[in-house]
């Protein structure tokens, strides 16, 4: 990571920062199996990205194997925002009235983020964020909008008063607790409907609170995972009965990240906490725990858009998928049961699925 040239400063905050260890590490098993079937009279050929699978993000506080699949994977590759992926080595022509499945397992191993101990004494200013952030974090992209006139203007004037980022955020996170209602969607909104409806589920109100960050040249970006809890036990079917997703020990949950200085990228989940204090909110993120674990990055793409088209594509097929998830070797989750019913949403486990439908330029690794 590139920084500015306030070298010697920004070392002197690193050593200021006070960091709580990440939590003793935790192993799951988490097994994946997706089904295609074909309920038509003819042959149908898939998009080779329909079948890739995410390989998750491997980090200080998680590791994350593939320990075996069914058929085996190909080669490991990255799309624009460096997330890796592999495709599983089969025929995506399905015959008519036919079945295409695929298992993947990996090995979970989490320890939590470390927490920043916050400190609202020593929160940084915005010039105070690294140039190169600011210009790779901050532009307006197909889902963030931050040049939109009406969301500029609400984060403008909620956070106008307040000099520190920490503070801010604060507002932006206060405001998104007084008026915005928790709705779930089978695809992500973009944010000026968010905005208008006051209403969305995990990654809709963290797009918004995003492309609001933005606005206000502070860096942000969407990240996507599981949350590993043993309250997790649902089967649902949307997408026009395209789509049916069972999980079990596993749910799919979306949040932002957001560039704090001096602390660094933190995570703020809007949805899966119910504290009225912002500060707690913040300090209180179940990402810092081992339940919940990092799966995709998403800054540059074109998240929301495709997202509509690939529902689409399926639900005008003749295509039936069904997605089983299970993870094991879960303690009982801290997180509440009604919080995990009403912050986890369905699109993580779709877009996860169906993450690669795009034209992107892949990278080897």
């Amino acid at each position: 990571m590139r920084v500015n040239k306030a070298i010697p400063l920004f070392l002197t905050l690193i050593l200021l920062i006070q960091i709580v260890p990440a939590q003793a590490a935790t192993q799951y098993k988490y097994t994946m199996t997706y089904t295609f079937e074909n309920k038509g009279a003819t042959d149908i050929t898939l998009k080779r990205d329909d079948v890739a699978v995410p390989l998750f993000i491997n980090s200080q506080s998680q590791t994350v194997t593939v320990t075996s699949s069914s058929p085996s994977l190909g080669p490991t590759y990255t799309d624009d925002d460096g997330n890796p992926l592999a495709e599983p080595d089969l025929s995506i022509t399905i015959p008519a009235y036919g079945k295409l499945t695929y298992t993947v397992i990996f090995q979970i191993t989490s320890s939590g983020m470390a927490k920043p101990q916050f400190d609202a004494s020593k929160a940084g200013v915005i010039s105070d964020i690294p140039t190169a952030l600011v210009s790779e974090y901050t532009i307006t992209t197909e889902t963030f909008w931050s040049n939109y006139t009406e969301i500029a203007k609400i984060a403008k004037d909620l956070t106008n008063r307040e000099t520190t980022v920490l503070g801010k955020l604060t507002r932006l996170v206060k405001w998104f607790r007084a008026n915005v209602t928790y709705v779930n969607h089978e695809i992500p909104l973009y944010p000026n409907k968010t905005l208008t409806q006051r209403q969305g589920d995990c990654d809709d109100q963290s797009i918004l609170l995003i492309s609001m960050l933005r606005s206000l040249y502070i860096p942000a970006y969407l990240e996507i995972g599981a949350v590993l809890s043993s309250n997790i036990d649902s089967t649902d079917t949307v997408w026009d009965g395209h789509l049916t997703i069972s999980e079990k020990g596993i749910g799919w949950h979306g949040w932002a990240m957001v560039y704090t200085p001096p602390w660094g990228w933190i995570p703020v989940d809007l949805t899966l906490t119910n504290y009225d204090d912002p500060m707690q909110t913040i300090q209180n993120a179940p990402q810092y725990t081992p339940t919940v674990v990092s799966a995709l990055k998403i800054n540059k793409q074109e998240y929301t858009t495709l997202s509509v088209e690939t529902r689409q594509r399926i639900v005008s097929s003749n295509i039936y998928v069904t997605s089983t998830e299970v993870a094991g070797g879960i303690q009982a989750s801290w997180i509440d049961p009604t919080m995990i019913f009403l912050a986890i949403t369905l699109v993580g486990a779709i877009i996860l699925m169906f993450y690669t439908s795009r034209r992107l330029r892949k990278k080897s690794i």
